[in-house]
């Protein structure tokens, strides 16, 4: 199983873009194993996550919370580990992270692009 446990966590309100802002009650484990290999990312209690971080306009097809609750927070914390993990392969551990949790491939796929388009984005600035 690649996770250890389901995430708890809890609501800190919301941040003043109005998305939610929660902090984790225990710690997140994700386990993927491939081709023989496989990485282990351990999210510490008490980090803090706005899970998908999805323009509000957009919620009606991509709420911020939903089956992909748990890649979304290991998603987080990478990024915030830019010493140690590419964005890019943050964004691929996401991808695989979701398909884990059996989140639809075309809902995979479209949240995918969107993180590597903020990626894009972000280093433009």
């Amino acid at each position: 199983m690649p996770f250890d446990s389901l995430a708890k966590y809890t609501d800190l309100g919301t941040d003043a873009r109005g998305r939610p802002q929660l902090r984790l009650d225990e710690d997140l484990v994700f386990r993927n194993t491939f081709d023989g290999g496989g990485q282990t990312v351990l999210v510490p209690r008490g980090f803090v996550t706005n899970l998908a971080s999805t323009p509000r306009i957009l919620w009606c097809l991509f709420p911020p919370f939903g089956r992909w609750n748990r890649a979304a927070i290991v998603h987080d914390f990478l990024c915030t580990k830019v010493d140690t993990c590419s964005r890019f392969m943050a964004d691929a551990v996401f991808r695989e992270a979701m398909a884990q949790l059996g989140v639809p491939l075309w809902r995979r796929v479209a949240m995918y692009y969107a993180v590597r388009l903020d990626a894009a984005l972000t280093m433009k600035k």
